[in-house]
């Protein structure tokens, strides 16, 4: 008898914490997405900026080059003006000069912002309390025509605002503009021809990409020269270039592997080259890239075309997979 008991007893605590225990969810494999593929146009002499988003696999803004010529920093505590690489604009340090006195070229040494994007490198430099004045050669439109030139003074004041004073070498259009700025977006873009900011940047969670042209600074001997290409988000995107393994065995579960640079040319350029027997570009072979987005999303990109259905360059095409 106590021995049925104690068989009723145990059976009632096993029915009891079986009732307590969670029961196992077993753990979903990583499905990946599929393999799509997006298309920028810059046109055939590339006068336009494309902001993508690879999430969305779609164009976020688009603007001429030639809408801005300046951009300021909106991070805090950040100072840094950088040119618009994507004329090939230069800038020369001239010191502490009078203003009014500069009306010509003939001392300037010029500088580019060198194509990583690293901020410590740029052609303006740290102007702070230095009370300088720069050259700005805007560079040239898509026409290849020159845009001319302006001097500047800036100053980076106590409330984070920037302070500029712009005109043309002959003295016109003298005028001092105070930027502030908006920590949504990475940097403030302004105009030399409006003399104000103007809204190019989308804001810095919402693009993963920039297609555009850029100034690659080659060395030995220093040649800026106009390439056409894709450079990162510089707010937390970064990208790994891949040649060892094929596009099509990327997976997730190697992507985290991957030694990422946060140099914003990484994708850069050199993913096309140009054949002069067939007087055409043509994609490199066996050339990916593997890219985590600020939002912590990786995504595997190559590209497949350079050239439109129409036959126009200056559309790159790409295969893109969620991973």
């Amino acid at each position: 008898m106590n021995a049925i008991k104690h068989i009723c007893f145990f059976s009632a605590v096993v029915v009891l914490l079986s009732g307590c225990l969670k029961e196992e969810s077993p753990v979903l494999p990583h499905v990946q997405g599929d393999i799509i593929e997006g298309q920028v146009e810059l046109g055939t002499t590339y006068g336009l900026q494309v902001y993508y988003d690879l999430a969305s696999n779609s164009v976020v803004s688009t603007n001429q080059k030639t809408d801005w010529d300046l951009s300021f920093e909106c991070e805090a505590g950040g100072w840094h003006v950088l040119l618009n690489s994507s004329l090939a604009a230069a800038a020369a340090d001239l010191g502490e000069v009078d203003f009014a006195s500069v009306n010509n070229t003939d001392d300037a040494v010029w500088n580019w912002d060198l194509q990583t994007g690293l901020l410590d490198s740029s052609a303006i430099g740290d102007y702070r309390n230095l009370n300088h004045v720069y050259l700005i050669d805007r560079g040239y439109n898509e026409a290849g025509v020159p845009l001319g030139f302006k001097k500047i003074m800036l100053e980076f004041n106590e409330d984070e605002t920037f302070s500029l004073r712009s005109a043309n070498l002959d003295g016109s259009e003298d005028e001092t503009i105070t930027i502030n700025k908006d920590p949504d977006i990475n940097f403030k873009s302004y105009s030399f021809n409006a003399n104000s900011v103007i809204d190019i940047e989308p804001n810095k969670n919402e693009w993963d990409l920039l297609f555009t042209q850029y100034t690659h600074v080659f060395q030995n001997p220093t040649l800026p020269y106009l390439v056409t290409g894709v450079l990162l988000n510089r707010y937390n995107t970064v990208c790994a270039q891949e040649e060892a393994i094929p596009f099509d065995e990327i997976t997730y579960e190697i992507a985290g592997a991957y030694d990422f640079s946060s140099d914003i040319n990484t994708i850069g350029y050199d993913w096309k080259s140009y054949d002069f027997d067939l007087s055409q570009f043509t994609i490199v072979d066996n050339l990916s890239y593997v890219i985590e987005t600020s939002n912590e999303m990786f995504f595997k990109l190559r590209f497949i075309d350079f050239y439109n259905d129409q036959g126009q360059k200056g559309a790159p095409k790409f295969e893109l997979q969620d991973l």
